[in-house]
């Protein structure tokens, strides 16, 4: 009795599969990568089992996607054409079935255990909070008190529960829009077209807040008009596009795409130099691939803008920047470099050399304390040699951090525990730092220390996993209370070693909106108050006249995360249409995969 786990690329033998009635369980991630074999991962693969006659299971396989996002994980069947009727099988009865117990689970049937979820509202949204559970009949969790609420939303094994927010009034869905009809005549818009409008049936310009039956226009690249529709006559001739939801173009604060690949192996990891702890003269510039594919992928989830940075291994990581995700040359693709000079405290960094310093959070706070110093110093010298011949030798480390000293550019500290959240404020207090912090995964819990010192948040994914003690104490409120204590908050999607190789920021800010953030301020997280943590706010991350006209048209809900994306433009020009990009034939998918690299050779 056979039952496949994984089926990442099932849709390529669905007659096989078929044939012998093998049911597959499938692990879903939100994105491609980490390992070869998961890399012609597609998001229809349910639909199409389904569609074949073979019994679809979703599994979780924890942590790569954690069990307390079961159904978030699900979701993204939906999102590729699976019926939620189906998918609700695929995480209850079907499961029952093939373990052999659905006599007793799996279904609400007389006769049956009396295991059930009350829920408050669609399964699959993301609106949607589990409000009480029952195993054989009795209540095992219920929302309404206090520490079981912790369980669900993290925060849990915080000792004083009173430092976890307490819980907000739920957030409830907009009504949903149809796109708006496209006026007889109007020209389809050309690769080369310099001007179109957009219709939206919501518009969401987050500056100006969200209205229904909105109107884009642009121009040269330029926004020109953002508003109502009733406000805005469409010039004659110009191209016209249309889309339930429009919203600008997101941004993601904090990623190490392009420089780590979805393969990743060493041919494409990049985005930590392992020769010394202190890399301040690297630069990710000079390991920014246009060609890595994650970086189209992330384009078709709407993000147009990151910021990629070095990886977590080293405690001086070296200088960040500002990219676009459409391009093929990162000079032409670069939006403000240098960004910022990454440090990094916490686990990571104290591990990378056995045997050699850093070893521990001293060891770490000491090597950037005295590299910093160091850098004081010569630019002392400098100042102070009374001749060119008398000046110290350039020093590439030194000219890096004297940038973040100068205030040139920032000095950005990754962080997850509130002990090393408060060591990068006490270095930044020390050297007048221009500083921002980024994870910051106990930020809650010193939001007062925080906000006293008027430091910007590019907070973690918000389903990262609780994976050791410096994430143990995450938290699903947490960009929320960042935000409510006056903190400027992005969300990001961090760094991620294996599977998936990134996340999604769109999906990671949905996940924030049922948890006390809202649909309005998840949105500024990854366009706004993003575009205003990395300084590029005068031309990125709200629809406004005179901006960057990037923008994405959804047929949905953005945030909801069985939406497509159905359109990305990008200064302006259609860079994507979803309606231009059908799905590759099944048959045709199978002859155009990626190969097989073999673990071993190093590639």
């Amino acid at each position: 009795e056979l039952v496949l786990q994984h089926g990442t690329e099932s849709y390529k033998v669905l007659d096989e599969l078929a044939r012998h009635k093998v049911p597959v369980s499938m692990t879903i991630v939100d994105s491609p990568g980490g390992k070869a074999e998961v890399v012609d991962f597609i998001e229809q693969c349910g639909f199409e089992m389904n569609k074949a006659g073979i019994k679809v299971l979703v599994n979780t396989d924890d942590p790569i996607t954690e069990s307390r996002f079961f159904l978030r994980t699900a979701a993204i069947a939906v999102r590729g054409g699976l019926a939620e009727d189906v998918a609700l099988k695929a995480i209850t009865l079907h499961g029952a079935e093939v373990m052999h117990l659905a006599d007793r689970v799996g279904s609400l049937a007389p006769g049956k255990d009396a295991d059930f979820v009350v829920l408050s509202g669609p399964p699959f949204s993301i609106y949607t909070r589990v409000l009480w559970t029952y195993i054989d009949g009795q209540k095992v969790f219920d929302l309404a008190d206090e520490k079981e609420r912790l369980y669900q939303t993290g925060g849990f094994a915080v000792g004083e529960g009173h430092k976890v927010p307490a819980e907000k009034a739920p957030e409830k869905p907009r009504p949903a829009a149809k796109a708006p009809e496209i006026p007889a005549g109007s020209p389809a818009p050309a690769p080369d077209a310099k001007e179109l409008v957009v219709l939206a049936g919501w518009l969401h310009t987050v500056s100006g807040g969200t209205m229904e039956n909105g109107a884009v226009h642009v121009k040269d690249g330029k926004i020109v008009y953002a508003g109502p529709r009733k406000d805005f006559q469409i010039p004659a001739g110009v191209p016209v596009v249309a889309a339930a939801n429009v919203t600008p173009g997101l941004i993601d604060a904090y990623t190490c795409v392009p420089l780590t690949g979805q393969y990743n192996v060493p041919a494409d990891q990049d985005q930590d130099e392992m020769s010394d702890p202190n890399q301040a003269e690297t630069r990710v510039l000079d390991a920014f691939n246009p060609g890595e594919a994650l970086l189209q992928f992330l384009l078709r989830q709407g993000i147009t803008v990151v910021h990629a940075c070095p990886g977590r291994a080293n405690a001086i990581a070296g200088t960040t920047g500002v990219f676009r995700t459409h391009g093929k040359n990162v000079d032409k693709m670069t939006v403000r470099f240098p960004q910022a000079m990454l440090f990094n405290l916490g686990v990571a960094p104290k591990t990378t050399y056995p045997g050699r310093k850093p070893g521990t959070r001293m060891g770490t706070a000491a090597l950037i304390r005295t590299a910093l110093t160091e850098a004081v110093n010569d630019s002392r010298q400098r100042k102070n040699a009374k001749d060119p011949a008398s000046a110290p030798d350039r020093n590439l480390k030194h000219e890096a951090l004297g940038l973040a000293l100068d205030k040139k550019v920032q000095a950005m500290f990754t962080a997850h525990r509130a002990d090393d959240v408060l060591t990068a404020l006490r270095l930044s207090d020390e050297f007048k730092l221009q500083c921002v912090l980024a994870a910051t995964t106990e930020g809650y819990l010193v939001s007062d220390e925080i906000a006293k010192a008027g430091v910007p948040v590019i907070v973690h994914p918000t389903m990262q996993r609780s994976g050791g003690l410096e994430t143990f104490n995450s938290f699903l409120g947490n960009a929320a209370a960042l935000s409510d204590a006056k903190i400027l908050t992005a969300i990001s999607t961090g760094h991620e070693d294996y599977v998936p190789k990134t996340r999604v920021v769109r999906h990671e800010a949905g996940m924030a909106v049922p948890y006390g953030l809202g649909f309005e301020g998840a949105l500024r997280a990854v366009t706004l108050d993003a575009a205003k943590i990395l300084q590029i706010d005068d031309r990125f991350g709200s629809l406004e006249a005179g901006k960057t006209a990037d923008l994405v048209l959804y047929d949905g809900d953005p945030f909801e995360h069985a939406t497509h994306v159905q359109g990305v433009i990008v200064d302006g020009r259609v860079v994507y249409d979803a309606s231009k990009n059908p799905p590759a034939p099944l048959a045709q998918r199978f002859f155009f995969a990626n190969p097989e690299i073999p673990c071993c050779l190093g590639w």
